[in-house]
């Protein structure tokens, strides 16, 4: 992965100079593996020291990766996660493993080698297709998926041969204006489709589902004896239209924190006249585009559902949860909205 000629140290020959590629280079992007003590690898000349697992990598003052752990690469290989580098006047800097910072910050895509850049890329990939290869375009070059900043208006961006990137705003209009001019027997099958749609959506998760530091389980597994703190307490939401003649839909996140517990517990009450299409979603916590998904379940009118995550303290920052919902016709959809976390489960 690592295609930068290192020119610093020049003099390094031998079994030195071996000790140190051994270090550097590995075939393929790395993967993390138990904590395991390992031997260290130094490399030393003159003032110059390049030692390999002497120090770990920590978030937020927890430890991720232990001092002398090491991670593996997609070949089985054990690669450093931190080499620490002593220049000619003492000073110590800390070179991580790029997978290894991906993984733990969350980025969108995880960490590549984008050989027409020539870069370590962190938050795209390329496209693999079903055949297991990667995509080419008509000219022959490959084709990646990019993450993109957040934002509340939805957008693309857009490239035209050498000219700089440019954002485009989407819009649903172009596509929900067609209802406008459907026919009597269009209007009749559409809306045969969305009460079949609405007949087949199951009113119950499927526990078991992980998306980032959540797990769901049944809320009966909770104490409930053992709240810590409410993040939302009976908030009411009605759905909005982004376009005029689309659907309306209700979207809200939700952040949730280890410190306050092994659970969260999110509460949604369809206080509308209106079934409910509900998704649960975990997005990246660097870059946009991607996400987990829970199971997406209907809420009919007048009921109540109970939705209960287990929370891995090992992975603060994958803490953002979506909640998106929207009507399986045009009519508005409201929902009422608790949010909340427990310390125990039972």
């Amino acid at each position: 992965m690592n295609r930068t000629k290192k020119n610093y140290i020049p003099f390094l020959a031998g079994m030195a100079a071996m000790a140190l590629l051994a270090c550097l280079i590995s075939a393929s992007l790395a993967k993390e593996d138990p904590p395991a003590a390992q031997p260290q690898v130094e490399v030393q000349a003159g003032d110059l020291r390049l030692a390999c697992s002497e120090a770990g990598i920590a978030l937020f003052g927890v430890k991720r990766v232990a001092p002398g752990e090491k991670v593996k690469a997609e070949n089985g290989a054990e690669i450093p996660a931190v080499l620490t580098f002593t220049d000619e006047k003492g000073e110590i800097h800390y070179y991580v493993e790029a997978e290894a910072i991906g993984d733990i910050l969350d980025v969108c895509y995880g960490v590549n080698y984008h050989e027409p850049l020539n870069c370590v890329d962190f938050g795209a990939a390329p496209f693999v297709g079903s055949d297991g290869k990667v995509s080419v375009k008509p000219d022959g070059t490959q084709v990646w998926l990019n993450g993109d900043i957040k934002c509340d208006i939805d957008y693309s961006i857009k490239r035209v041969g050498e000219e700089e990137p440019i954002g485009i705003a989407r819009t649903n209009s172009q596509n929900l204006n067609h209802a406008m001019f459907q026919t009597e027997e269009e209007r009749a099958e559409e809306a045969k489709r969305a009460e079949e749609h609405r007949q087949s959506t199951p009113l119950k998760p499927e526990y078991g589902v992980t998306c980032g530091m959540y797990t769901e389980v049944d809320p009966a597994e909770v104490d409930m004896a053992s709240w810590s703190g409410t993040a939302m307490k009976d908030q009411v939401f009605q759905s909005q239209k982004r376009e005029k003649n689309s659907k309306g839909s209700i979207e809200q996140s939700f952040d949730f924190t280890p410190w306050l517990g092994e659970y969260a517990m999110i509460t949604i009450e369809n206080t509308g006249t209106e079934d409910a299409w509900v998704h649960l979603r975990r997005p990246n916590t660097v870059g946009n585009r991607r996400y987990d998904t829970f199971s997406n379940l209907r809420v009919p009118a007048g009921q109540t559902l109970t939705r209960a995550l287990r929370i891995n303290e090992d992975l603060p920052l994958e803490n953002r949860l979506e909640l998106y919902a929207l009507g399986f016709t045009d009519v508005d959809i409201e929902l009422t909205l608790t949010a909340e976390q427990y310390r125990f489960g039972k």
